[in-house]
C-alpha cells in the first residue's frame, strides 16, 4: 500500500493480497462503496442494529481484502453503534466515505 497526494484529492494504492485476486478486491471494495447509502440511512434512522452488524462485517473482512484500516474504522462504528451514540457514528461513517473514496486497488 502507498498513498499519492494530488492536488484534488488523496488517493491510496493498494496492492490485492498474494491469495486474492485483483478483481475479488477491486469487487470487495465496490460493494463497501455501495453499502455506504444504507449505512448513511440507517444512521439517519439510528437502526442500531442494522448498523452493528454492517460495522461487525466490514470489521471482519476489511483486513482479509486488504484494508486494515477498514477493520480499524469499522470497530470504531461497531462501538458507537453499541453504545448509542450518534455523534460518533457520523464521524467515523465520513471517515469510511473518505478511506473508501481514496482507495484505489493496482492490478498486479
Amino acid at each position: 500500500m502507498f498513498h499519492e497526494q494530488t492536488d484534488s484529492k488523496s488517493r491510496v494504492f493498494v496492492h490485492p493480497p498474494e491469495d486474492l485476486p485483483y478483481k475479488v478486491v477491486a469487487a470487495y471494495l465496490d460493494k463497501c462503496r455501495k453499502g455506504l447509502q444504507s449505512l448513511q440511512d440507517a444512521i439517519d434512522k439510528l437502526d442500531y442494529d442494522y448498523i452493528g452488524v454492517y460495522a461487525h462485517q466490514m470489521k471482519g473482512s476489511g483486513g482479509a481484502y486488504g484494508f486494515p484500516e477498514l477493520t480499524e474504522i469499522a470497530a470504531a462504528i461497531e462501538q458507537a453503534a453499541g453504545v448509542r451514540d450518534g455523534a460518533a457514528l457520523r464521524t467515523s461513517a465520513a471517515t469510511l466515505e473518505a478511506h473508501l473514496g481514496a482507495f484505489e486497488v493496482l492490478e498486479t
